[in-house]
C-alpha cells in the first residue's frame, strides 16, 4: 500500500517555484532599475558637458554675430562660422543637438543631427533657471549664460544654451536587457521547478517509507488479529449455542458476556482498521465501482435502521431529490451513510429527530445529516474527522471513533469532500459532496 504523498508534493514544489520566481523577478527588476538610473545619470551629465561645452563658446559667438551685423550681405557664411568655433571635429555631435538662443530666445545657431521641435521644447517658464526637458527620444538641458558668475546682482545674461542627447539607443540597450532578464527569469523558474520536483522527491522519501512500514504495520496486524479474535468469537457462539451462559454462575455468566462485547468491539475495530488502510491506497480500486441512484440507496438505509431509531425514541426525516446518480463503490458509499447516520442518532435525544437530504449542488451531488445533538464548536469541526477523535463524553458512545475518519476517506477516494457545519436546530450538520453523472 502506497502512501499518497504526491498532493503534499506538488504544493511544496508550488510554493518553490513561486518564491524562486519572486526572488528572480525582484532581482531582475532590482537589477533593471539600477541600469536604468544609471543611464539616466550618465545622459543628464552628458547634456550637461554639452550644455557646458557651448555656453564656453557663447562670447565669441556673439562676437561674430556682432561683427556679421555690421555687414552688408554675406549672410551665408554666418552658421559655418559658428560650427568652427564649437570645433565640430573633436566633438562627436551624432544624435544630438545644440542650439544656441540671444537673450530675447531667437535661436543664434544650432549643431548636430539629432530631430525635435525646437518651440515644443523650450520651457515655458522659468527661463533665467538651469533645468531638464524631456524630449519623446531623449533628454534636453536648458542653460542660461552669464557675463559674471560672481554673484547674483551683478551678473549679466548673454543668451541661453539648449544641448539634447537621443536615448534611442539607450532605450535599445535598456530593451535587450528587460528581455534578458525576463527569459533569464523564466528559465531560473524552470530550472527551480525541476530541482524543487527532485529536492521535495528527495526529502519526502524518509516520510514516505516511514507511512508505508506504518501503513504495512497497521495492515499486518489487523490482519493477524482478525484470526485469534474469530476464534474467540467461534467458542463464545458455541457457548451459547450449547445453554452454557444459562447453566453458569450468574458472576461467570457476565464476565463471558463481557468478554463477547470486547471481542466484537475488538472485531469491529480490526474492521475498520483494514478499511482505512484500503482506502489509504494511492489509487482507488474501481473494480467494484458502478452507476447507481444515491437517493434509493438512502430510502433502503433509513428503512433498515427505522426500528433502531424508534428504539432510541429518535424520528427520522427523508428530503430526496430523484434522480441522484453517482458512481462509485455502493458498499463503501452505504458505509459512509452509516456511519453518518448511526453517528446523528446516538448524539441527537430522545423525542428529537435526524433529517437526511440529498439534492442537486451545481455540478456536485449533496449528501445532508442533520441531527438535534448538542454540536459541534467551530474549532472543532475540522478535528472530528481525525481518527480515534471524539468531541466529547456525549460523542463517545460504544464506537471507536474512525466512523467519520472512514467517512471522509470514502469521500476523497470519490473525489468528494465532507465538511462539518452547524444545523438550524443548533445540532450539527454534515455535509457530504460527490461528483455527479448524468
Amino acid at each position: 500500500m502506497e502512501p499518497d504523498l504526491s498532493r503534499i508534493r506538488r504544493k511544496l514544489t508550488g510554493r518553490y517555484v513561486v518564491i524562486s520566481a519572486f526572488v528572480l523577478l525582484v532581482f531582475g527588476l532590482a537589477v533593471f532599475l539600477e541600469v536604468s538610473r544609471a543611464r539616466t545619470a550618465l545622459l543628464r551629465e552628458q547634456v550637461q558637458q554639452l550644455a557646458s561645452a557651448a555656453a564656453s563658446q557663447m562670447p565669441l559667438i556673439l562676437h561674430e554675430v556682432e561683427e556679421y551685423n555690421l555687414l552688408p550681405s554675406q549672410t551665408a557664411h554666418l552658421e559655418s562660422g559658428h560650427v568652427a568655433l564649437l570645433d565640430a571635429g573633436s566633438t562627436n555631435l551624432d544624435q544630438k543637438r545644440i542650439v544656441l538662443l540671444n537673450k530675447n530666445r531667437i535661436v543664434l545657431s544650432q549643431f548636430g543631427t539629432m530631430p525635435f521641435d525646437l518651440q515644443a521644447v523650450l520651457p515655458t517658464s522659468q527661463f533665467d533657471q538651469r533645468q531638464y526637458l524631456n524630449l519623446p527620444s531623449g533628454i534636453a538641458y536648458w542653460r542660461p549664460v552669464y557675463l559674471r558668475e560672481t554673484s547674483a546682482s551683478d551678473r549679466q545674461l548673454e543668451g541661453y544654451v539648449l544641448s539634447a542627447v537621443s536615448t534611442a539607443n539607450a532605450d535599445r540597450e535598456l530593451m535587450r536587457l528587460r528581455n534578458g532578464l525576463l527569459v533569464g527569469s523564466a528559465m531560473g523558474a524552470l530550472a527551480a521547478a525541476v530541482l524543487s520536483q527532485w529536492m521535495v522527491g528527495t526529502s519526502l522519501k524518509p516520510i514516505r517509507d516511514q507511512i508505508r512500514r506504518l501503513v504495512r504495520f497497521t495492515s499486518d496486524a489487523s490482519h493477524e488479529l482478525r484470526h485469534p479474535l474469530t476464534a474467540i468469537r467461534a467458542v463464545m457462539g458455541s457457548v451459547r449455542e450449547r445453554g452454557y451462559l444459562q447453566r453458569a454462575e450468574p458472576e461467570l455468566a457476565h464476565k463471558l458476556a463481557l468478554v463477547d462485547q470486547a471481542t466484537t468491539a475488538m472485531a469491529n475495530l480490526v474492521d475498520d482498521l483494514l478499511l482505512l488502510t484500503r482506502l489509504d491506497r494511492t489509487m482507488p480500486d474501481h473494480k467494484h465501482w458502478r452507476r447507481f441512484d444515491l437517493a434509493e440507496l438512502a430510502e433502503d438505509l433509513l428503512a433498515l435502521y427505522e426500528e433502531r431509531a424508534r428504539n432510541l425514541g429518535v424520528q427520522l426525516a427523508l428530503d430526496l431529490q430523484r434522480p441522484a446518480w453517482v458512481t462509485g463503490d455502493p458498499d463503501q458509499l452505504r458505509r459512509l451513510m452509516i456511519n453518518l447516520l448511526v453517528n446523528a442518532m446516538q448524539i441527537t435525544p430522545a423525542g428529537s429527530s435526524v433529517r437526511v437530504a440529498i439534492h442537486q449542488q451545481g455540478h456536485q451531488l449533496a449528501l445532508v445529516v442533520d441531527d438535534q445533538g448538542p454540536g459541534i464548536p467551530p474549532e472543532q469541526r475540522q478535528l472530528v474527522f481525525e481518527r480515534f477523535w471524539q468531541a466529547d463524553a456525549s460523542r463517545t458512545g460504544p464506537n471507536s471513533g474512525l466512523g467519520l475518519s472512514i467517512a471522509r476517506s470514502i469521500a476523497d477516494v470519490h473525489g468528494g469532500s465532507i465538511e462539518a457545519q452547524s444545523a438550524s436546530s443548533g445540532g450539527c450538520r454534515m455535509v457530504v459532496l460527490l461528483p455527479t453523472c448524468p
